[in-house]
């Protein structure tokens, strides 16, 4: 099941494999987060009512793409697992199973969303952010409308992930990302004899760029040009592997959501301070995830190689895994984080040049990049949790991050000391999960992998 396409991580040294496995995936989150800042530049030209919309509803979008998350991890560690025991039949059959399942869940969420868009929206957006309501909702539901086609492109990119191949994810991301970033003028302003759709031309956009890297995606895997096949016979339901699939993904989901639900929560906390915060924030988050960018990239081929290894009963390597994509991963990020401490305000004034976002905004860098190293390091521990398997650990990570410490501390600090509690919080709960994290891998049973057991027992 060898191939150009694919790292084998038996054949090369950690440090190289991680590079090879991480560089593609870096540079493919770059391009999503890129895929949002061209959205945010474009809306920041119309304003910071319209820039707004998308921020407050952000969260909520991720609540539901977090849904198929879970399922995406089942992916990466079930082909993983299976390409290191060298049982391709297996691989491919899982491969099959989470493709079928995030296509049915996609379709489930994406009517669901539309029909509790507007009561939620409303509740999130408060009456201090009321003018920004309607821009929200369409801005959503267009968002929803494309979310089965999302789905599927995660999956498919997971699955050749955990076989090896990170680089597929790169040359979607790519495509997606240059269309966006054409049909983004063309679709807001108006422009080449379209009408002016303002910010639902933002979220059209990213609409028909989901769509074609879903039909790219399909075609990847059933005609195998990355090296790795499935056919149609492999989504036929297999319930042992279903159990597994939901074993593992369930924990990822629950975790993803509840977390998720967690910034639905600090959002209507950062409404409360108005448009001007609401935007530094928007601009903020935006610009940390450029860095933590880098460190999902580290952590997704944490993933495929701790499954790998574990796979193959590797446990020696995998072990090292862990540590060297800790130092890698730390020493990135402060560097980094220096930067965006010094240079905070100047990087929110290229979104929006308005004197007081970009003081609030100069402040959330000088608060927030002390935690960064910590938080993007945390991932490095919970991925190779997920990579074993032991999503329920991870998902006790992050759960504890935000409901057990962040969320209490916004609604304490916030009242104390103003937006400022915000970015406090963020320092505490971040730097809190990481010694959690650390904790789990060093202390808990993660060095065997799922698919030994044939009972589908964790």
């Amino acid at each position: 099941m060898d191939h150009k396409n694919r790292v084998n991580v038996f054949n090369r040294g950690i440090f190289s494999s991680l590079f090879l496995l991480s560089w593609p995936i870096v540079i493919s989150n770059l391009m999503q987060t890129l895929y949002n800042a061209v959205d945010a530049y474009f809306l920041g030209k119309l304003g910071k009512i319209e820039f707004s919309a998308p921020t407050i509803v952000w969260p909520l979008i991720f609540v539901f793409i977090s849904l198929s998350i879970g399922f995406t991890q089942a992916g990466v560690t079930l082909v993983a697992q299976f390409t290191g025991a060298k049982d391709e039949k297996n691989a491919k059959k899982s491969a099959g199973q989470v493709l079928l399942i995030s296509i049915i869940f996609g379709i489930v969420l994406s009517l669901v969303g539309i029909m509790v868009s507007r009561p939620v929206i409303t509740l999130i957006a408060g009456e201090e952010s009321k003018e920004v309501i309607k821009y929200a909702v369409s801005y959503f539901n267009l968002i929803m409308l494309g979310l089965p086609f999302g789905f599927i492109f995660n999956s498919a990119s997971s699955i050749l992930r955990g076989w090896g191949d990170s680089k597929f994810t790169l040359n979607i991301m790519f495509i997606s990302t240059i269309l966006n970033i054409i049909l983004d003028p063309i679709l807001i302003f108006g422009l080449l004899g379209f009408p002016k759709m303002g910010v639902n031309g933002a979220a059209i956009a990213t609409t028909i760029a989901r769509i074609l890297a879903a039909v790219i995606s399909l075609n990847h895997l059933f005609t195998g040009k990355r090296g790795f096949k499935i056919t149609l016979k492999c989504l036929i339901p297999d319930l042992n592997l279903i159990k597994k699939v939901f074993r593992i993904g369930l924990p990822g989901s629950i975790s993803m959501t509840f977390t998720s639900l967690g910034f639905v929560v600090i959002m209507r906390f950062v409404s409360s301070f108005g448009p001007t915060v609401i935007s530094a924030y928007g601009v903020g988050n935006r610009i940390i995830n450029f860095i933590t960018m880098i460190s999902f990239g580290i952590g997704s081929s944490v993933t495929t190689m701790i499954g790998q290894f574990l796979g193959a009963n590797d446990i020696k390597n995998a072990e090292r895994t862990v540590k060297v994509a800790f130092i890698t991963n730390f020493s990135i990020v402060f560097s980094l984080s220096v930067l965006t401490f010094f240079f905070g305000g100047n990087l929110t004034q290229f979104f929006i040049n308005d004197p007081e976002v970009i003081q609030v905004g100069n402040l959330f860098f000088k608060f927030v990049s002390f935690s960064l190293p910590f938080f993007t390091s945390m991932t490095v521990f919970t991925n190779t949790l997920i990579g074993a398997g032991r999503t329920d650990l991870s998902m006790i990570v992050d759960i504890t991050r935000l409901w057990g410490i962040r969320v209490p501390l916004i609604a304490i600090l916030s009242s104390r000391f103003g937006f400022k509690g915000l970015f406090i919080a963020m320092i505490i709960s971040n730097i809190s999960a990481l010694i959690l994290a650390w904790l789990f891998v060093k202390f808990a049973n993660w060095k065997k992998s799922i698919i030994q057991d044939k009972g589908g027992k964790l």
